[in-house]
């Protein structure tokens, strides 16, 4: 059900961003004044975006009460919730919806790739036949672990910042239609 929802989610917001008002969305991202200049309501346009991301938002909060099966303010890591979202959102290239689905795959892949290699690790030796830590010990390295996690995503980041500032997929714009009349070709500058 929550694959579908994004899906279709992702469709509908595909479709917006090729439509009249997600080129207005992008120009007032790129140049809010210029955008006013050309009649545009930049207020409006802000305030539609914040109902459209709150409205997300609040589904996506929804299907994480309807998986988590309560919501309380311990369900929530800042660590989760904030940085690794943020990362997520510029690895993958932001301003743009396929960046952002690679890079929530992507960095969910290796955090929680990164989680399940580091318990068995610790599993691995602290278990009776090799005995090398002792319950204490285990837990000691398990809070290493977690931060090796996070300097693992603080490393990606300023890998993916220093080599691909735009993200892994940057944003790419659709190219402006050309209205031809008849069989007309658009003349080239010979010899001008």
């Amino acid at each position: 059900m929550v694959m579908g929802l994004v899906m279709l989610i992702y469709l509908a917001l595909e479709r917006a961003r090729r439509a009249s008002w997600g080129r207005v969305m992008t120009a007032i991202r790129e140049n809010e004044t210029a955008a006013a200049a050309a009649g545009k309501n930049v207020e409006a346009f802000r305030l539609e975006n914040f109902v459209l991301g709150a409205a997300l938002m609040g589904l996506a909060g929804a299907l994480l009460a309807q998986y988590l099966k309560q919501i309380d303010p311990q369900v929530s890591d800042p660590l989760t919730a904030t940085f690794l979202v943020w990362v997520m959102l510029i690895a993958g290239g932001s301003a743009n919806n396929r960046g952002a689905v690679f890079g929530a795959v992507l960095l969910w892949t290796i955090w929680s790739g990164s989680e399940i290699v580091s318990q068995r690790i610790l599993t691995t030796l602290s278990s009776d036949s090799i005995g090398l830590l002792t319950i204490t010990e285990a837990g000691e390295w398990s809070i290493r672990f977690a931060y090796l996690r996070i300097f693992l995503i603080g490393l990606i980041l300023q890998f993916i910042l220093q080599k691909r500032p735009q993200g892994i997929l940057p944003e790419v714009r659709p190219k402006p239609h050309l209205r031809l009349r008849g069989s007309e070709a658009p003349a080239a500058n010979k010899g001008e």
